[in-house]
């Protein structure tokens, strides 16, 4: 077996030191947006800010080249992902000018009324997922949240356990292949071609959705913590 050479105590303080100053920035943006102490845009700013002094004046290993490198990487990678989200809340607004999540809603209310609450629950989250693959995040939540939980609750179905499943439909949507706009986003970021991410996401992907069954099905599994806890 080979021989490892023992380090000496400065080399590994260097090593100490040099993991603390990467661990700073973590603390610093979760820290930051935890906390309330700054937006997630002011916390990035300054993280930015740290990594170039750190990487300047205490490693030494960024250079005016390298910089300037950086920077054009960042902006071209900034503007694909802004053209992504673009495209997305386009989508979103001919959706709301055109009232189809009302629609949606309707239909889905007397699919409800007619065939019972788990296949409400089924078409619902298949819906989600679909919306979730072309709608950006935060604004599809925003539409269909308020629409869908007065009529599941309506039905008899927990909050808690509609939350999860909205919030787990949509997630899948968004990094389900071919549509995913948070699987172009992370090819994006990534540099790696759709093609290769997509066939070993099947399983993670699949594994979200035996979740999705589990929670339409059995909805203890939703409540049985908070229960334990006293929360519900």
């Amino acid at each position: 077996a080979a021989v490892v050479p023992r380090r000496s105590r400065s080399q590994i303080l260097k090593l100490v030191g040099g993991a603390s100053t990467a661990l700073v920035m973590i603390v610093i943006i979760f820290g930051g947006i935890l906390g309330g102490i700054a937006t997630p845009t002011e916390v990035a700013a300054f993280a930015v800010v740290y990594a170039f002094v750190v990487g300047g004046l205490i490693f030494r290993e960024m250079k005016v080249g390298m910089t300037a490198s950086f920077l054009v990487r960042s902006a071209s990678l900034s503007g694909m992902i802004l053209f992504i989200v673009a495209a997305a809340q386009a989508v979103t607004y001919v959706l709301t000018a055109e009232q189809v999540p009302q629609t949606m809603a309707q239909s889905l209310v007397g699919l409800a009324q007619a065939h019972g609450t788990w296949l409400f629950l089924l078409v619902c989250t298949a819906m989600l997922i679909v919306m979730g693959s072309v709608l950006e995040g935060a604004p599809a939540l925003i539409i269909f949240g308020p629409l869908l939980l007065p009529i599941a609750v309506q039905l008899g179905v927990n909050e808690l356990q509609f939350g999860i499943l909205l919030i787990l439909a949509m997630g899948l949507g968004l990094f389900s292949p071919p549509l995913g706009v948070g699987l172009y986003t992370a090819c994006a970021i990534g540099g790696v071609p759709m093609e290769k991410v997509a066939r070993p996401m099947v399983k993670y992907l699949a594994a979200i959705v035996v979740v999705l069954i589990g929670i339409i099905f059995f909805p203890w599994l939703t409540q049985a913590l908070p229960h334990a806890l006293g929360l519900g």
